[in-house]
């Protein structure tokens, strides 16, 4: 399978918990990322590069050939804001405050993923990477994650531009 074809196999949505409900996000057909460098791609087809991350927002579709698997990032974005945000197959997950990461660690890893840092200020959590390397297996299993025994937590990590807000 090509990295166009993982690509589409990315979900369509992804939901994202919030404090005030639910959010839904919707897969850019228009818009996709890709880590690393452009390369040949023409500067007109670049949307933003997200400063630091090594991340540029292209427009348009991504062709079968042109980078390599892992390299292509599906771009989501919600429909009361339509401001673009790359998902990078990170996901924080979180225990409820009184369990042990340790107590997760099997299941976590029989679903797919590895334990990839533990937060200092937060033993009960931690970032998790898909062992395929692939995005569209870790978008694929959120929901499996969010099942697990004292799950309290688990989101995909979602990289924005930058923008300024104006003062109040």
């Amino acid at each position: 399978m090509n990295a166009l074809q993982q690509w589409k196999r990315c979900p369509d949505f992804i939901d994202i918990d919030g404090q005030s409900g639910s959010v839904r996000l919707t897969k850019r057909d228009d818009l996709y990322a890709i880590r690393g460098e452009p390369g040949q791609i023409r500067n007109d087809a670049v949307e933003t590069q997200l400063a630091g991350d090594d991340i540029s927002i292209l427009r348009g579709s991504p062709a079968a050939d042109s980078h390599a698997d892992g390299a292509l990032l599906p771009v989501y974005s919600g429909i009361s804001d339509s401001t673009p945000a790359v998902v990078t197959g990170r996901i924080f997950f979180r225990l409820h405050d009184n369990l042990a990461l340790e107590s997760a660690r099997d299941a976590i890893e029989a679903l797919g993923f590895v334990i990839a840092e533990v937060p200092a200020y937060a033993p009960h959590s931690a970032w998790l990477m898909p062992r395929s390397g692939n995005v569209c297996d870790a978008l694929s299993k959120l929901v499996s994650l969010r099942a697990l025994p004292g799950a309290a937590h688990a989101e995909p990590q979602l990289l924005r531009p930058k923008s300024w807000k104006s003062p109040a």
